[in-house]
């Protein structure tokens, strides 16, 4: 029974320093405290991103303290200011506008507190957490060109864009290049601003659509994109058997219901939002414990379709759960 005791104790000893060591091991003998101003947190991306996020907050003992600029930079530059004001250990933006944020990097700077930003890089921070954004659209150019080639599509293409914001431009750029390399015939009918949401993205399609009834490929830059323009081209009363549509993020909920309807949605290039948070974490962690952290964090991507999806998901009640491990696996090819 003494024994018994002996070797309970030894476990539970064992156990307190485990979870010390990781906590010491992820904020260098104290909690690391993380303040993260995220862009916009209504929408599903921002979400996930922030669902991540905790996540890998729980598991190595980081304090995550997340507010919400809500598309303002004003508020952005407020609630960065305030985290100064904590003397939190990392500061985190995902940036409304990345050129207004230079002045709060270097005041974070100066204070010593270490900037790492999603989605765009800013100037002076320590670190980008996110994927290639250009590379990510040539990704989705150069599947749709294989899949144009395979059926036969002569493509007219409907580009609902969002110009305001560099990642954005850039994913347009790439699916540019790959369509400009590939060496097929093609048009980009037109190009508009939805402003990546759906309501936007439907209207402004609408109007390109009236305008030009013989597209039949729409890339959005992001899933509210694309399924706008897709409503915009049954509303019209298109032939929707006639349409292939392409996106960009595969945020969560709205784009694995496209894809998995069978229709017209039938590829997207994944940023695996969830990943993007883990690693927003581990960076934070990695530069907490003098690491050297590269300039560019560089997270997975990969085209989604029909025939791998199962490949990164599993199906977790109502929802669809990624796969971590088949993540990771990407950032070793």
């Amino acid at each position: 029974m003494l024994k018994a005791k002996k070797i309970f104790l030894v476990i539970a000893v064992f156990t307190m320093i485990l979870a010390v060591s990781v906590q010491v091991s992820a904020a260098g003998g104290k909690k690391l405290v993380v303040g993260y101003v995220v862009n916009f947190m209504s929408h599903e991306w921002y979400q996930n991103i922030c669902n991540g996020a905790k996540d890998r907050a729980g598991e190595l003992g980081v304090d995550l303290r997340i507010a919400d600029a809500n598309q303002d930079i004003s508020k952005q530059i407020a609630a960065a200011e305030n985290f100064i004001t904590q003397k939190v250990d990392i500061l985190v933006l995902t940036p409304v506008d990345a050129k207004a944020l230079g002045p709060i990097v270097k005041q974070a700077i100066k204070a010593g507190i270490p900037v790492i930003t999603e989605s765009n890089v800013v100037e002076g921070a320590n670190t980008y957490v996110g994927i290639s954004n250009e590379v990510g659209g040539r990704k989705a150019g150069e599947w749709f060109v294989k899949y144009a080639k395979e059926k036969g599509i002569s493509p007219k293409i409907l580009i609902v864009g969002l110009p305001n914001f560099d990642d954005c431009r850039q994913r347009v750029a790439g699916f540019k290049e790959a369509l400009a390399s590939s060496g097929i015939k093609y048009e980009i009918a037109q190009e508009v601003d939805g402003q990546g949401l759906k309501e936007k993205a439907l209207a402004v399609s609408q109007d390109a659509l009236t305008a030009h009834p013989d597209v039949n490929v729409i890339f959005g830059i992001n899933d509210d994109s694309t399924t706008g323009g897709m409503a915009a081209y049954k509303a019209a009363g298109l032939d929707e058997s006639k349409l292939t549509a392409i996106g960009f993020g595969f945020e969560g909920a709205v784009g694995q219901g496209a894809l998995l309807s069978g229709g017209p949605y039938k590829a997207a290039l994944a940023m695996f939002p969830n990943f993007v948070g883990v690693g927003l974490v581990d960076a934070a962690v990695a530069i907490a414990k003098g690491e050297k952290v590269p300039a560019r964090y560089e997270t997975p991507t990969t085209v989604i379709d029909a025939g791998n999806f199962n490949t990164f998901y599993t199906k977790s009640g109502d929802k669809y759960a990624m796969k971590y491990d088949a993540i990771r696996a990407l950032m070793k090819k």
